[in-house]
C-alpha cells in the first residue's frame, strides 16, 4: 500500500487544489482500499503538506525577527556614536576656547578663600559632601570673587592657598583658574565618555551590520 512518487505528487496536487474528496477516490482506485482508509491517507498527506508549508513561513518569520532586531541594534549603535561624537566635539571646543583665552588673558595671583558645600545623593540613597572652591583675586585695583564651576568630594586646595588666575582683560569676571581640575578635568571626563560611547556604538553598528549581510 505504497504510493509511487508520481501517484503521491498527483494526490498532493488534488489536495492543494482543494479536491480532497477526489484524492480519497484516487487512493481507493490506485491502492484498492476502502473509503475510510483512503480518507485517513488523504488526511495524513494533508497534514504533511501543511507541515512542509509551515517551515518556510517559520524561517521567514525568524529572518524578519532577526532583521528587526538588527535594525534596532544598529539604531542603538548610531545613537551611541552620535552622543559620543557630540561629547568629543564639546571637548575640542573647550580645548580651543581655553587656548584662545590664554592668548589674551592676564595672569594674576588669586587666593582660595573658602569652600561652598552641598550634599550629593548617591544611587544607594546615601549622600556625599561635595566641595566647591571660591577664589578671590584683584585686577586693576579691584577685588573679584570667582566660584569654581567644578566640585569634588575632597578639598583640592587649602584655604589661603595662592593660585594663578587668568583674567579676561576686557571682562575681569571671566576667568580661568590655572589648575588641573579647572582646566583639564571636564575635557578629560568628556573625552573619556565620548571615546567610550563612540567606540561602543561603532562596534554595535559594525557587528550587527555584518550579521545582517
Amino acid at each position: 500500500m505504497t504510493l509511487t512518487p508520481e501517484q503521491k505528487e498527483h494526490a498532493i496536487d488534488l489536495i492543494e487544489m482543494g479536491e480532497k474528496l477526489e484524492a480519497v477516490r484516487y487512493f481507493q482506485q490506485v491502492l484498492h482500499v476502502d473509503a475510510e482508509e483512503a480518507l485517513l491517507l488523504a488526511e495524513k498527506l494533508e497534514q504533511e503538506i501543511e507541515a512542509e508549508s509551515a517551515i518556510p513561513e517559520f524561517h521567514q518569520q525568524h529572518e524578519d525577527s532577526k532583521r528587526s532586531g538588527t535594525n534596532v541594534g544598529r539604531m542603538v549603535g548610531l545613537i551611541f556614536m552620535s552622543i559620543g561624537i557630540v561629547m568629543l566635539a564639546v571637548v575640542f571646543y573647550l580645548l580651543y576656547s581655553h587656548q584662545q583665552f590664554e592668548k589674551t588673558a592676564v595672569t594674576v595671583k588669586g587666593t582660595v578663600v573658602e569652600f561652598q558645600s552641598y550634599e550629593s545623593k548617591n544611587k544607594n540613597s546615601s549622600s556625599t559632601t561635595m566641595y566647591t572652591p571660591v577664589f578671590e583675586y584683584e585686577f586693576k585695583g579691584k577685588k573679584y570673587t570667582y566660584v569654581s564651576s567644578s566640585s569634588s568630594n575632597v578639598k583640592e586646595y587649602e584655604v589661603g592657598e595662592p593660585i594663578d588666575i587668568l583674567v579676561d582683560n576686557e571682562n575681569p569676571t571671566e576667568v580661568l583658574v590655572n589648575s588641573f581640575m579647572e582646566k583639564w578635568f571636564l575635557p578629560l571626563l568628556l573625552g573619556f565618555m565620548g571615546t567610550l560611547f563612540t567606540g561602543l556604538g561603532y562596534v554595535a553598528f559594525a557587528v550587527l551590520g555584518k550579521k545582517s549581510e
